[in-house]
């Protein structure tokens, strides 16, 4: 089952060329949710062979420009492609109202489907979404005006039973489910053969979190602890920390110093200021506090497989 991230913008305020503004999608088992829309989305799904037409839920995480800019334009385009199936926008309050009114000046018939939108109580961790694969939770930020982070988890799947044991002891399908959900199984002698002979483990669910934009916030670390990617933001060197602080957002270091506190797999840093001409700066500085740092980049693609439980 497919957990993959796609970087489409990894820049803060504009888009620069090779680096277009805030805009991912993360792809589980060929569902994918759209995390944030910033000006250029449509072009980024287009040039990275994103199928569209897959994406069931956008996350927005605030309302400055560079996070929602394009999705006026992607929504259109959606009707323009002729869309059916309902989409679900989640963000801080105000995107219903600001899309409201671009819709109203575009006449009837701009959108065809359904667009339900959920407003993010930005001061809360709680549960937004959830369907058969993940559940979606908010993650309280600190910037200039209300924003929310968003941690997607796999939800975790049942137990592998061993073919083996389905002839050995002549298991019918009818108890499969339920062997896979933890139930032992009874033989025609009353003999029980335990869960734990038919079965291995699950692997481990696995989760991301999103965390742009936000000043350094250490209480996150419990919401995201021993994730296996976490995107935070880094729009400034430490050496600007003045500056990050005065526009609430993060250095580079302190977003290592986040990852380092919650024990993460992995590390991408992103939202880099136009200021700074090499991106290759900010993982360097990031590697000094957590070496298993990812510098983003436009069109990068991070994949996490499966890995094996350690109980097994």
């Amino acid at each position: 089952m497919k957990f993959e991230l796609t970087l489409l913008g990894t820049g803060a305020a504009m888009p620069m060329p090779g680096r277009f503004t805030s805009a991912q999608v993360l792809n589980v088992n060929d569902s994918l949710c759209l995390i944030d829309c910033g000006e250029g989305t449509q072009m980024r799904l287009t040039e990275y062979q994103v199928r569209r037409s897959r994406i069931g839920q956008i996350f927005i995480s605030h309302l400055h420009g560079d996070h929602f800019y394009g999705l006026m334009g992607l929504l259109t385009s959606f009707a323009l492609n002729d869309r059916q199936q309902p989409l679900d926008v989640f963000s801080p309050p105000g995107l219903q109202e600001i899309i409201n009114v671009m819709l109203h000046y575009q006449g009837s018939g701009a959108i065809s489907y359904p667009i339900t939108f959920h407003q993010v109580d930005t001061t809360k961790h709680q549960l937004l979404f959830e369907n058969q694969h993940i559940e979606v939770f908010s993650i309280p930020l600190q910037h200039r005006i209300p924003t929310t982070g968003y941690l997607i988890r796999e939800k975790q799947r049942p137990s592998n039973i061993l073919p083996e044991k389905i002839t050995a002891y002549n298991i019918p399908v009818s108890s499969i489910k339920d062997i896979k959900n933890g139930a032992d199984f009874q033989l025609s002698d009353g003999t029980i053969i335990s869960n734990s002979e038919l079965t291995t483990a699950p692997p481990p669910p696995r989760a991301y979190a999103y965390c742009s934009d936000t000043m350094y916030k250490p209480d996150i670390v419990p919401i995201i602890k021993g994730v296996d990617i976490l995107y935070h933001e880094a729009t400034y060197l430490h050496s600007d920390e003045a500056i990050a602080i005065q526009n609430g957002h993060a250095t580079a270091l302190q977003a290592a110093m986040i990852a380092k506190a919650a024990n993460v797999e992995k590390l991408v840093i992103g939202h880099f200021s136009a200021r700074y001409k090499e991106a290759q700066l900010f993982e360097q500085e990031a590697r000094t506090i957590f070496p298993s740092t990812i510098g983003g980049a436009d069109g990068m693609v991070i994949d996490v497989p499966f890995k094996k439980d350690n109980r097994q």
